[in-house]
C-alpha cells in the first residue's frame, strides 16, 4: 500500500504507525486524512472515519479496508457525536488550519474518556532539508527560509 510513496514519506508513516502501536477493535477518527493511507492502515482492525476537504487528495484515495470517508472540514467535526472515538489522528494538518482552537476543542469533545490524540506537525527545518537533500529543489528551500 505505501510502497509507491517516496522513501522519506513511507519511512515517516511507518515510524508514526509504529509509535501509535497495534490497535484493534477501536473507533478512530482520521482528520485531514489526505489520500487515506493512515485511515486504511488502521481500518484493517478498527472502525475508522476519515475526514478530508481536498478533492485532489480524495482523487488519490486508498480505501481497501472499508473505512468511512467524509468530504469536508471542521464543520463535519461538529456533526459527530460527543465521546465517540477512542483515537483521533491529526497528521500534518494543524499547520495549515486557521481554526486550530476550534479543531482541538472538537477533538476534546469527540474523544472518549481516556481516548488518545495523535498530532503530527511538519517541522520547518525538516521541510527545508527535504527540499534540498531529498527533492533537490534549492529554490523552494530558499523560499521557505525567506518565508
Amino acid at each position: 500500500m505505501i510502497k509507491h510513496l517516496p522513501t522519506w514519506e513511507r519511512l515517516a508513516k511507518e515510524i508514526i504507525w509504529q509509535q501509535i502501536g497495534e490497535i484493534e477493535g477501536k473507533t478512530i477518527l482520521d482528520f485531514g486524512s489526505g489520500a487515506g493511507l493512515t485511515a486504511d492502515h488502521f481500518a484493517a482492525e478498527n472502525q475508522v472515519t476519515a475526514i478530508e476537504p481536498s478533492e485532489d487528495m480524495l482523487a488519490k484515495q486508498v480505501n481497501t479496508n472499508g473505512y468511512r470517508q467524509i468530504v469536508g472540514g471542521t464543520d463535519e467535526l461538529k456533526k459527530l457525536l460527543s465521546g465517540s472515538f477512542d483515537y483521533i489522528f491529526c497528521h500534518n494538518v494543524l499547520e495549515y488550519a486557521d481554526d486550530r482552537e476550534i479543531i482541538v476543542n472538537e477533538f476534546h469533545r469527540l474523544l472518549k474518556k481516556n481516548g488518545k490524540l495523535s498530532i503530527v506537525k511538519h517541522n520547518r527545518n525538516g521541510r527545508v532539508m527535504q527540499m534540498i537533500v531529498l527533492l533537490n529543489n534549492f529554490d523552494e528551500a530558499n523560499n521557505l527560509l525567506d518565508g
